[in-house]
């Protein structure tokens, strides 16, 4: 006796946690009535949704059979995506000898899925506080997650920090992943706060997949409890208690002193040295201050103001044409006073002729022509404005004279005119201004 089956499976790629139909025909190929024990094999035969026995089929002599057998493919993530195996085991009832596997392939697609856990569902802390997150591939292919952490509440004083943001996970691989929370504001007494702060898991290459959802809850203590608090206020009223007892007279007693004075300045005078050093610096930096404007002032002015100017000039007289005495003077300008030092002269002409050289009203110099010689004041002379320095010559005109001396020579023409030229050298000095100087108590005009 013999025995032919044939198993089929739709050719679609079925996603864990699906079903899909498996079709099998049995062909009785003996001239007997015959049954067929059917069982399945391979990994569906495992699976919590599938029975392995199939039953029995009987089949008529010539003729074949058919069955669907559903297949629910567990949702784990220890069934890898791709060509899945399995059979079905025929054997006669009337022949056990006579037996068929048929086999078939399923395909199988892949899925995404995560678990995340918190490790504890509540944490507490003043300062901060650390949490760990337990994130699991449930799926069967690998994955890149990406993490976040967020407060619920938008004022909450809180700022978590996850350790690892982005990780990749194998196919039921599991990662701890540490969270560190710090209080931004801490309380230092009043009531505890709960906080809730949420966490979160999603796919980085856009798998799909819905995005878990986790939180936990950070319980902000006040950094003194009341129970503390009342103790610290309670010990604090015993030690003002205790000192003031300590202090104050007992029984009309005066009290002594329990403390020695130290030796040196008290804090007091220090205080008091310290604002007499301020109140010194501040004093010198307005003095300071002050100079350094007067200064700046006095600077500006001196630009604008007018400067002393050396002086020189050249006085020039001449009596030809008939005169008996000519003059030439400089009048010294206005806003200046003239200071000679010193008056260069020469002159020529007949022994009569007499050279004055005045300043003002003041006769400086009368000497003769012949005569003549540079002038040095021996004291010193100024001049003010509007004053004039004239040098005047007086040249009378000469006598005839004979023609020829007694030896018979004949004389030389006596002069008919004088010249002389006086060069002036001194300093013109500005009577008022920065530039000013004061005028000599002597030789005056």
């Amino acid at each position: 006796m013999s025995v032919r089956a044939e198993l089929t499976v739709p050719e679609d790629v079925i996603t864990p946690g699906g079903t899909v139909t498996a079709h099998l025909r049995v062909w009785n190929e003996s001239r007997i009535v015959d049954a067929y024990v059917l069982r399945l094999l391979g990994p569906p035969a495992e699976w919590p949704d599938t029975d392995a026995g199939l039953g029995r089929l009987a089949v008529y002599p010539g003729n074949h059979e058919k069955i669907t057998i559903p297949l629910t493919l567990p949702r784990d993530s220890e069934l890898s995506p791709g060509r899945l195996t399995f059979a079905v085991h025929v054997a006669s009832v009337e022949d056990p000898a006579a037996v068929a596997v048929p086999e078939a392939v399923v395909n199988v697609g892949e899925f995404h899925d995560l678990a995340l856990t918190p490790v504890r569902s509540r944490v507490r802390g003043a300062l901060w506080s650390s949490n760990l997150v337990v994130l699991e591939n449930t799926g069967n292919a690998t994955t890149a997650v990406r993490l976040r952490v967020a407060c619920e509440a938008e004022d909450a004083p809180l700022r978590p920090r996850l350790r690892r943001a982005r990780l990749t996970l194998e196919p039921g691989e599991q990662a701890r992943i540490s969270i560190m929370t710090r209080v931004l504001n801490p309380k230092f007494t009043g009531t505890a706060a709960n906080w809730s702060i949420g966490v979160s898991a999603g796919w980085v290459d856009g798998a799909d997949g819905q995005e878990r959802t986790v939180d936990y809850v950070h319980r902000q203590h006040p950094l003194v409890p009341k129970p503390v608090l009342k103790a610290l206020i309670a010990v604090t009223a015993l030690l003002v208690a205790f000192a003031a007892l300590w202090f104050s007279p007992v029984g009309g007693k005066k009290p002594e002193a329990k403390t020695e004075t130290a030796k040196g300045p008290t804090q007091l005078d220090e205080v008091k040295k310290a604002e007499q050093q301020a109140a010194d610096k501040q004093k010198k930096d307005e003095e300071k201050q002050k100079e350094d404007e007067k200064k700046a002032k006095k600077d500006k002015e001196e630009a604008g103001a007018p400067k002393k100017e050396q002086f020189q000039r050249s006085l020039t007289v001449d009596t030809k044409n008939k005169k008996t005495s000519d003059v030439d003077a400089y009048t010294v300008r206005k806003g200046y006073r003239l200071v000679v030092k010193s008056v260069q002269l020469s002159a020529s002409g007949p022994d009569t002729g007499t050279l004055y050289l005045k300043a003002g009203n003041q006769q400086l110099l009368s000497t003769g022509v012949k005569n003549v010689k540079d002038f040095t004041p021996s004291a010193p002379l100024s001049l003010k404005e509007g004053r004039k320095l004239a040098l005047q010559v007086d040249c009378p005109v000469g006598t005839p004279v004979p023609s020829a001396s007694a030896s018979g020579a004949p004389f030389a023409p006596p002069a008919t005119s004088c010249t002389a030229t006086a060069n002036v050298v001194g300093e013109l000095i500005p009577l008022t201004g920065p530039n000013a100087e004061p005028e000599p108590s002597q030789a005056s005009s």
